[in-house]
């Protein structure tokens, strides 16, 4: 049960592969084949018939023309018999004999020639210009013989009288045996012959065979068996009509499969093969498909096709006005930026206006240390603002590049002479991330200030494709550094929270004066 299960599974499988072309030829195949099976056999029995209607229609025109020789031959008979008995009543003379040529000139009896006899077998009357072979001087009495001539082109007829004696004679001539045989509508390609043993006397020889042709011979007696007649001639078991009604239904069956397959190819499916390059070259951003002209008489794939062409317009127009509005929000959040960028540099201003008017060092130092803080956040929110056309983040190698000039302009008087050394790889994070890193490193780069660092080294390298390591080295950032320590624990607690916000941990080197963490990265630029 299971392997019938799965063979017709797998001819369904093989069935669903072939093209709706095929598939339909394949249908209309095996739907029409009983029919014209049906006709097949329909036709192949009339055909059947038809051919033995022939074979019988052969037979009887083979007795009826036996019967004719068998008839001309007996009615031969009996003339020669009563004319015979007319002249030995008569006497004989030239007078009887003359009226007794005139009777038998006369009707059927003028086909052939003839002599009849007298006494002791002489010759009593005769056709103008006949003399008759010899015959027995003695026969059968009251008997006839009848014979082939031994050149087979006549038949003789010799008639006895009740004492065996010759009574008369008939010759019956090749051309004239012709014309006994021949009726009217009968068969003209037809061998005709009379065979006596071994003489034979050929009637007719018009039967030619053909490709349809198959020969059939028939025979009947002459003269109770002693001569037989044969009609040989040809038959055909399917005539070319009977064969033009056999294909008839296989080709009106190969025309339905090959019409339906043609109609299916022509005008369906190709007009939709058409149509589905057109879409599947369609392109967001198209105003529309570029249909193919759909020379098909199905209004339905026209009407598909221009149904297709609207939805893509509709789609279309909602692109655009989707465009339109993201566009108007690109330059919304631009615009955000850009103020949210000048509000920042004008609280820096302000910072550095109330630094310069400060009445102690220690508020102007205030003051600068918040102004790098808010340098710091308007850098960040710049350099988001430069990449905002392409979104891919904010380039970290610009910004601490930016950061890091900021800071030498702002440092104090003490770490003038301070270098910040930069290696930063090309890489991009988003808005948060930038914003913690840049107050990193300045928590970082103003701890090595207020320090007395002579150098800052920051760099930036890929560990992984999502991740980056940014390490800050100074020497000051070693164990045993001497610093203020309320600035140590308010510098410590900054970085710290700095780096939770990264949600990265924050190694510490103290031998070495590097502070390292790992910071998540969205992209990493071409050199």
């Amino acid at each position: 049960m299971n392997d019938k299960i799965e063979e017709r599974g797998w001819v369904t499988s093989r069935f669903a592969r072939l093209s709706t072309a095929l598939k339909m030829l394949l249908i209309l195949t095996a739907f029409l084949f009983p029919l014209g099976l049906v006709a097949i056999l329909a036709s192949v029995h009339s055909a059947r018939q038809n051919y033995a209607e022939q074979v019988e229609e052969i037979s009887a025109l083979t007795q009826m023309k036996a019967q004719r020789v068998n008839s001309a031959l007996s009615r031969s008979m009996i003339t020669i018999r009563a004319a015979n008995a007319a002249l030995a009543l008569s006497g004989g003379g030239s007078e009887v004999c003359r009226e007794t040529l005139q009777r038998l000139g006369q009707g059927e009896a003028r086909l052939g020639r003839f002599a009849l006899f007298g006494p002791r077998g002489a010759v009593a009357c005769a056709s103008p210009g006949f003399s008759p072979p010899p015959i027995p001087a003695q026969g059968a009495a009251g008997k006839s013989l009848i014979d082939l001539g031994p050149d087979g082109r006549s038949l003789r007829l010799t008639v006895f009288d009740p004492a065996g004696a010759p009574a008369g004679y008939w010759e019956y001539s090749l051309a004239e045996l012709r014309r006994v045989v021949d009726l009217p509508g009968s068969r003209p390609s037809a061998d005709m012959t009379l065979t006596q043993g071994n003489r034979q006397m050929v009637l007719s020889d018009g039967y030619r065979g053909g490709p349809l042709v198959r020969p059939l011979e028939s025979t009947a007696p002459v003269d109770s068996g002693r001569i037989v007649f044969s009609l040989r001639t040809g038959a055909a078991p399917i005539r070319p009509a009977e064969l033009l009604t056999i294909l008839l239904p296989i080709l009106m069956w190969l025309a339905a499969g090959i019409i339906g397959w043609v109609v299916a190819d022509r005008l369906l499916l190709r007009p939709l093969a058409r149509m589905q390059r057109a879409i599947t070259a369609y392109r967001p951003g198209d105003r529309s498909i570029a249909l193919p002209p759909l020379s098909t008489p199905a209004h339905e794939i026209r009407e598909l096709g221009l149904a297709f062409d609207q939805v893509t317009r509709t789609v279309a127009r909602h692109e655009a006005e989707l465009e339109a509005a993201v566009e108007r929000q690109t330059r919304l959040v631009r615009e955000v930026h850009h103020r949210v960028k000048n509000n920042l540099q004008v609280v820096a201003s302000l910072l550095n206006l109330h630094a310069r008017g400060a009445t102690s060092d220690d508020v102007a130092a205030a003051y600068a240390s918040i102004q790098r803080r808010v340098d710091a956040l308007a850098v960040v929110h710049r350099n988001h603002y430069a990449e905002l056309e392409e979104n891919r983040g904010v380039a970290l190698r610009s910004l601490i590049s930016e950061l890091g000039a900021n800071l030498r302009a702002t440092a104090p008087a003490s770490a003038v002479q301070m270098q910040i050394r930069l290696d930063i790889e090309p890489y991009y994070v988003n808005q948060d991330v930038a914003v913690s890193v840049a107050f990193l490193i300045t928590e970082l780069v103003e701890f090595a200030m207020f320090c007395g660092a002579s150098s800052v080294a920051i760099a930036l390298e890929g560990r992984t494709p999502t991740t980056a390591r940014l390490s800050v080295e100074a020497e000051n950032l070693k164990g045993g550094t001497t610093c203020d320590e309320r600035l140590f624990e308010r510098f410590d607690r900054v970085v710290t929270g700095l780096s939770r916000q990264l949600r990265s941990t924050l190694h510490r080197d103290t031998e070495a004066g590097r502070y390292e963490l790992d910071v998540a990265v969205v992209d990493r630029a071409e050199r």
